[in-house]
């Protein structure tokens, strides 16, 4: 008998951070002696439904975009007297139960996310939303230590009602490498010779750092595989220079090979809530340059060489020829499987 109904809606989008963690998670439930207590309920024009062999799904409704969850899975979660569980930090205004936020960005750098009306509209329905979680959620989740102290300060949540899932890496054991990835780069770009990053061209994610750190190492190349988006304050010809080279969006396997081939794998967000590209860099041997900003200490501890997001004045080389901690110990501490168990358990508190 079903208890629970999983928000599908991140089956119709594009496969980023919170959808990544919203499936891997789902995926582990299913494995679970629990799983039938849990149903999927998807949009009837999803395209990204995760294979499930215990889990029921169920498309529902064809409302577009968060008029789906607002009008479609509103309705059906009313109709079959079910809790709502929203991982990837959207939810139905009057129901959502138990709803992971994965930071607290429209709150902490909201002058970053509203230089584009789109990001002034993002922010406002996200803030509404968060409001309303706080007010009505049976749990709120989060990814890291670090949101739940801010979330727990910002919304005057007590911290006893949010509690934290973990990321994870795992998911990267079933991607193949793509090597074909570097012919579509200059020739220039050699294996073990380049820095790579990876990322949309959020604001916070402080691409602008690696512009600027790309002119005063000069005998480096830079590979950026990401774009714009509607919350970019920066397009790609904004910060184009001669060593650094965009690919664009591209596929799972050409990402592990360029992480897999690359001297190191730099991430220096300014604002995080938890970040998925290092720890796969990571699972792939990459040696991980990361700020020192929010979460990311908590998370990487003394394995990772750490950066001040706003000093450009960076010498790679020098930096990545001192010591860090084996990434083994962060390798164990990010299971998908030991995640969903937990999460099986803060929902069946509830």
């Amino acid at each position: 008998m079903h208890r629970f109904a999983l928000n599908g809606r991140f089956t119709a989008r594009k496969l980023t951070g919170q959808e990544r963690f919203a499936k891997e998670l789902i995926l582990e439930l299913d494995k679970l002696p629990e799983a039938q207590e849990f149903v999927l309920v998807v949009p009837e024009y999803a395209s990204c439904i995760p294979e499930l062999k215990h889990i029921e799904v169920v498309k529902y409704g064809r409302v577009k975009s968060h008029l789906w969850e607002q009008i479609s899975f509103y309705r059906y979660i009313k109709k079959n007297k079910l809790l709502s569980i929203n991982l990837t930090t959207t939810c139905p205004f009057f129901s959502p139960d138990i709803v992971c936020i994965h930071d607290a960005a429209y709150y902490e750098i909201s002058n970053l996310l509203t230089t584009t009306l789109y990001g002034k509209l993002s922010t406002l329905w996200h803030k509404l939303l968060a409001w309303a979680s706080a007010k009505w959620a049976k749990k709120i989740l989060t990814v890291s230590n670090y949101s739940k102290t801010r979330l727990s300060e910002i919304l005057k949540v007590s911290s006893g009602r949010i509690d934290v899932v973990y990321d994870a890496w795992q998911h990267f054991n079933r991607v193949g490498l793509d090597d074909e990835i570097f012919s579509c780069l200059p020739a220039n770009v050699k294996k073990k010779e380049y820095i790579l990053a990876l990322s949309s061209l959020l604001p916070q994610k402080n691409f602008i750092w690696i512009k600027e750190v790309a002119k005063r190492n000069s005998d480096l190349q830079f590979v950026v595989c990401g774009k714009s988006v509607n919350l970019s304050s920066y397009k790609e010809n904004d910060l184009k220079c001669e060593n650094v080279h965009f690919t664009g969006y591209i596929s799972d396997a050409q990402v592990k090979s360029l992480m897999s081939n690359c001297l190191a794998f730099v991430h220096p967000a300014i604002y995080e809530g938890f970040g998925i590209p290092p720890l796969e860099a990571m699972s792939c041997g990459a040696k991980v340059v990361v700020s020192r900003a929010t979460c990311l200490p908590e998370l990487y501890e003394d394995a990772a060489y750490y950066i001040d997001p706003y000093d450009y004045d960076v010498d790679l080389k020098k930096l990545l020829s001192q010591h860090v901690a084996s990434s083994e110990k962060i390798l164990k501490k990010f299971d998908w499987g030991k995640e969903a168990k937990k999460m099986v358990e803060i929902v069946k508190s509830v």
